[in-house]
Order: C-alpha cells, then sequence, then structure tokens
C-alpha cells in the first residue's frame, strides 16, 4: 500500500509569465513524500487558490469519513 510519509509546501506569486492576466496571482506548491511498497519517492502538485480551496474541502470530507469509521 501506498503512503504519504511527509510534505512540504510554500506559497508563491506568479511574477513574471508570457500570459499578463496570470502575473499577481497566487499558487501553492505541495511536494509529497510517498513511500511506493518501500520506495520513496517525490510528487510535486502546484494549485491555484481556488483548486486549493477545494482540496482543503475533501481533505475535511476524508478526516470526517475516518472519524466516522474510528469511533467504534
Amino acid at each position: 500500500m501506498n503512503s504519504v510519509v511527509d510534505m512540504s509546501w510554500k506559497f508563491g506569486v506568479t511574477a513574471s509569465t508570457d500570459e499578463m492576466k496570470q502575473v499577481g496571482s497566487t499558487f501553492l506548491q505541495l511536494k509529497l513524500y510517498l513511500d511506493k511498497n518501500g520506495v520513496r519517492e517525490e510528487e510535486l502538485v502546484e494549485m491555484n487558490v481556488e483548486q486549493l480551496y477545494a482540496f482543503l474541502g475533501e481533505m475535511e470530507k476524508a478526516k470526517q469519513f475516518m472519524d466516522l469509521l474510528t469511533m467504534n
């Protein structure tokens, strides 16, 4: 079974790009350190603010589900 063993994150602001509408936009870079059957791998995920809030909402739902399962 694969599992997340660590993570790191950083926020950023786009300072320069070839698309003017993206300048000044904020983003989150999330680096996940995974244990895939004894082999450690890194996965990098980048998301904008809207994607971050959607991700947080899904993680909250997962937490609530796990809490429900462990109440017994």
